[in-house]
């Protein structure tokens, strides 16, 4: 046994408690006190219990019935007292156990959720942050209060067989060190159990994880559509299979190891208890207990046995829970927060940016954590107020990287990136997000209402219907309304009566709301991949309108829209290799004209193609 990872288990429960305590103190302090109380009646009960067994076993003479009875009404008092006691006390704890439950899932689920949506995007490319997010997850709902509920057992227990040992010990010191010994046996032996099946169930999470994703995917109807084609159905779900296979095979041997483990256990427990009743017997018989002494001492005893094997399994529980304990409770403590502040921005001591400032790339460099090559180096790049700056470069260039740089979603491992002289770092999140607005390629689909896909581009005010449809003709998506039949349908398949929308109608939503909020700068990122090439150009168009008075950058695979930039940044391996307009790169028949040409003659050959084909 780990008394190391024990203790840690179990302080990993006591700060959840805590930080459940700073939520709701009144309830949280009564829910505790609670099985504190049950257990002190313990000693209470058995003490009267005794007294008055023994007050009406010594003595025969009919003419001390008066007496006797006057002189056990106390003690009668005191035993019922306690019974009713107990009663109103375990009721009291059902009461509070409905009364939590929903309160401490939700506010701990809320935690999680807070933490994920504020953590660093870094993380998100790490797959040791998913398998953390997933344990939390997995007890933010309703195990939490599971694993809080065995806690308090474990407390009540304790106590209740402290109280026990308190009786035991005042007929013999032996009959009490013998019955510690069997627990801590027990104890021990169940908690070793427990601990092959914690460290089984994380060695898990990846399969586990696998085989969700695994799942999922089959029941996605692009997927269904895909391996119907290709025929290949059949091997996704042998792969899943052979996923849960190895799982399942994992899970038998330590189940078969428990049930071995569990009959070592309950050997000692009934060796334990026939030596206990065989001391009993002999003291009985020398006269060295009295009636109550001997009735008490046998409940008690009986109690404490009762106790120690009820109380492996909330021990065990906690045990093996309080590992996903110290995953929430770290995952709420460690996990960084991009910048994240919630006090009001008057309050903040940092800057704002300033309108229509420079933004510069000071030898900026981005390397991606767990990596030792660099993505990005030494970016020296220059964004004028009101400039439209086209981004091109071979796949894995950096250009996606840059682009989160620029957004301050990622932070420069190296150098710095400024707003009219003001390091990002420096200033204010929330103020300098609401100057920037972005379309990415894989934009999201928010299977809602076609308000909320809109809305979300200005969640920090309520957008008007009007400024909502305005956004939406400015990127010739009115139709979209008309189609979905107002603001408030929804749209997607999440729900029943929601409207399915093509690829291309998707992403004008995610155009629509960038266009909702009136940012400074304004970053496309392949933000037409989607779309029909007539449609493109109506959007290139609309991006033209957009972009006035406004900072642009965008990124483009199809290098014909690169042209009509101000200035046009070519990057390969990380760095910028070349930098102008399309005339001057051109002329200078560098590594944007090699691109340019080749791909202006595979157009060419594409419609000779089609020509020759009509």
């Amino acid at each position: 046994m780990n008394q190391n990872a024990l203790g840690t288990a179990f302080r990993g429960s006591f700060r959840l408690l805590y930080r459940i305590y700073r939520y709701i103190p009144v309830l949280s302090l009564i829910w505790l006190g609670v099985p504190l109380l049950l257990g002190a009646l313990v000693v209470t009960g058995y003490s009267a219990q005794q007294r008055l067994i023994d007050l009406f076993m010594s003595s025969h003479a009919a003419s001390a019935w008066a007496d006797r009875i006057a002189n056990a009404w106390p003690f009668l008092i005191i035993f019922t007292g306690t019974a009713v006691a107990r009663c109103l006390l375990n009721a009291l704890q059902r009461v509070l156990d409905t009364a939590l439950r929903d309160q401490v899932s939700r506010y701990i689920q809320a935690e999680v959720h807070d933490k994920a949506a504020a953590a660093p995007l870094e993380l998100l490319d790490q797959p040791e942050y998913y398998d953390r997010l997933h344990r939390a997850e997995s007890v933010a709902g309703t195990d939490v209060f599971g694993v809080l509920s065995n806690l308090i057992s474990v407390v009540r227990f304790l106590f209740e067989l402290f109280g026990c040992l308190t009786v035991t010990a005042l007929c013999s010191p032996l009959l009490t060190v013998m019955l510690a010994v069997v627990f801590a046996a027990s104890f021990a032996i169940r908690l070793e159990s427990d601990l092959v099946k914690r460290r089984l169930n994380r060695d898990l999470t990846r399969p586990g994880r696998e085989a969700d994703y695994l799942s999922g995917i089959m029941r996605k109807p692009e997927t269904v559509r895909d391996m119907r084609i290709s025929g290949s159905m059949s091997y996704l779900i042998a792969k899943w299979g052979a996923v849960m296979q190895r799982s399942l095979g994992l899970r038998m041997n330590a189940n078969r190891r428990e049930i071995r483990r569990g009959i070592f256990v309950s050997s000692i427990q009934i060796a334990g208890l026939c030596a206990a009743m065989a001391w009993m017997v002999l003291r009985m018989r020398a006269g060295g207990l009295s009636a109550g002494a001997f009735v008490v001492v046998f409940q008690a005893m009986r109690q404490a046995y009762g106790i120690s094997g009820r109380m492996v399994f909330p021990v065990g529980k906690v045990y093996i829970q309080s590992a996903k304990i110290i995953d929430l409770v770290q995952f709420i403590a460690e996990i960084p927060a991009a910048g994240r502040d919630t006090r009001p921005i008057e309050q903040l001591p940092m800057k704002k940016p300033g309108p229509y400032g420079q933004i510069a790339f000071a030898k900026a460099a981005y390397r991606y954590p767990g990596h030792d090559r660099a993505v990005l180096q030494d970016i020296d790049l220059t964004l004028k107020p009101g400039e439209t700056v086209a981004l091109v470069g071979e796949n894995g260039a950096g250009k996606s990287t840059l682009v989160k740089l620029l957004l301050g979603l990622y932070a420069p491992t190296s150098g710095r990136i400024t707003w009219d002289g003001i390091d990002l770092q420096d200033m204010d999140p929330r103020s300098l997000r609401r100057e920037m607005s972005a379309v990415f390629q894989d934009f999201v689909r928010y299977e809602t209402t076609l308000r909320d896909n809109v809305g979300f581009g200005l969640p920090e005010e309520a957008a008007s219907d009007d400024r909502l449809r305005a956004a939406l003709r400015a990127c010739r998506a009115e139709s979209l309304e008309r189609q979905a039949e107002g603001l408030d349908r929804r749209v997607g398949r999440l729900t029943e009566g929601g409207r399915e929308l093509s690829g291309g109608q998707w992403q004008r939503l995610a155009i629509s709301r960038a266009a909702l909020r009136d940012a400074q700068l304004l970053v496309l990122d392949e933000p037409t991949s989607a779309l029909d090439p007539q449609y493109e150009t109506e959007l290139y168009r609309t991006f033209r309108q957009l972009a006035a008075g406004r900072t642009v950058l965008f990124v483009s695979h199809r290098l014909g829209w690169a042209r009509h930039a101000d200035r046009i940044v070519v990057l390969r391996q990380g760095r910028i290799v070349e930098e102008g307009a399309h005339d001057t790169l051109m002329a200078a028949n560098g590594e944007y004209a090699s691109m340019f040409r080749a791909q202006a003659a595979w157009y060419q050959a594409e419609a000779a193609e089609r020509i020759q084909y009509m």
